[in-house]
């Protein structure tokens, strides 16, 4: 009967650390993707720096989570996210506004496909 319980409990353990994990992962990359709106917002008005300094921070946000994304999550996703903020810093710098928001519009739509695939979701688990 002690194993059962210690079973259970470990059980438990481990779906509380899903849990928060896919809360986490969530908060981390919903903030980076409102940043990244705001830049794209800011590089419509013309203001190229600004946009490029929201940018970077959210670029060095990525960077400072580094051991996390990449102990949790598959490296194939994370190096594309990292590639993907390369180019969309470099559409920054040449300041190109078609190229730039379509890069940006992809980054955003990977970090929030990142934050997915942690949920707890019946897709996931199936």
């Amino acid at each position: 009967m002690r194993r059962l319980w210690l079973a259970a409990g470990l059980l438990v353990l481990l779906l509380a650390a899903s849990l928060t994990n896919g809360w986490y992962a969530q908060k981390l990359t919903g903030g980076m993707r409102e940043d990244l709106r705001q830049a794209q917002h800011l590089a419509g008005q013309e203001d190229w720096s600004r946009a490029e300094a929201v940018t970077r921070q959210v670029y060095e946000d990525w960077q400072s989570h580094h051991f996390y994304f990449h102990t949790l999550m598959r490296h194939s996703d994370t190096d594309q996210v990292l590639r993907a903020f390369r180019q969309v810093l470099e559409y920054l710098r040449l300041q190109e506004p078609d190229q730039y928001n379509a890069a940006n519009a992809d980054l955003m739509a990977q970090l929030e496909l990142l934050a997915e695939m942690e949920q707890a979701t019946v897709v996931n688990v199936l």
